[in-house]
């Protein structure tokens, strides 16, 4: 019997897409959520993911830290990793091939996709936002202030999710990928990349649950409005 699979996001999207970059929670209590994630850190300074239980933070000075058990983040979705199934991947040379692939692979785009995929790398491209010392600017103008890392010849674990389209403003539709090498010492939020080989696991949400922060966290601030131009500017990696 397949074992139910429980998401849980912390916050909306839309509060970063309004410039409100505050933790919400820490990484201690995000981790008794589940054992994979992709999120935010505080004031946005790196990409984080969790892999296997382990938190690590993707800065834009270009280094991977293990952040402390009290750092927090305004932002993320974590995983009850269970998988369904395990595949073996071979020559995919794009990420816009490595979707079409899992369109086929895995076709029920309604229901929420978390991946855990441990491969070998012909070039990995990641980006990694500076951190935000104030609230107020909006996250598709903070993601200018980025740094892009282009990794030749690389292995490690990219890990993350593919939304269904009814997300929108909730969270940002489609994939969503983080990558950290085996040695642990470069990563950050997935551009592109050229796969040799690998093997990918995968699971989808049985159910999907949403922490909201504290109402002040919320207060002021317009989250009904229509965020689609605001997603494309903020998610045009590629």
């Amino acid at each position: 019997m397949k074992a139910r699979t429980k998401f849980t996001q912390i916050s909306l999207f839309s509060v970063l897409l309004s410039g409100r970059y505050g933790g919400v929670i820490s990484v201690a209590e995000l981790k008794k959520l589940g054992s994979m994630s992709i999120a935010s850190m505080d004031r946005l300074d790196g990409e984080m993911q969790m892999i296997d239980g382990v938190v690590y933070q993707a800065c834009a000075d270009g280094h991977v830290y293990l952040p402390e058990d009290d750092a927090t983040i305004p932002f993320g979705t974590i995983a009850e990793f269970h998988a369904e199934q395990s595949i073996q991947l071979g020559d995919i040379p794009s990420y816009e091939l490595f979707e079409e692939y899992m369109a086929e692979c895995c076709p029920q785009e309604n229901v929420p996709l978390a991946i855990h995929f441990t491969g070998d790398f012909r070039r990995m491209k990641v980006r990694a936002v500076a951190r935000q010392e104030r609230d107020g600017l909006g996250l598709a103008e903070a993601a200018k202030n980025e740094a892009i890392f282009d990794l030749p010849d690389c292995s490690g674990d990219l890990v993350g999710f593919r939304l269904p389209g009814y997300v929108s403003g909730v969270n940002a539709p489609g994939w969503h990928l983080h990558f950290v090498d085996t040695a642990r010492q470069h990563g950050g939020h997935v551009v592109n990349f050229s796969l040799r080989n690998g093997e990918l696991r995968f699971c989808h949400a049985d159910d999907y649950q949403i922490h909201l922060p504290a109402p002040e966290k919320l207060s002021g601030l317009d989250l009904g409005r229509n965020w689609s131009n605001e997603l494309k500017r903020a998610e045009a990696e590629r």
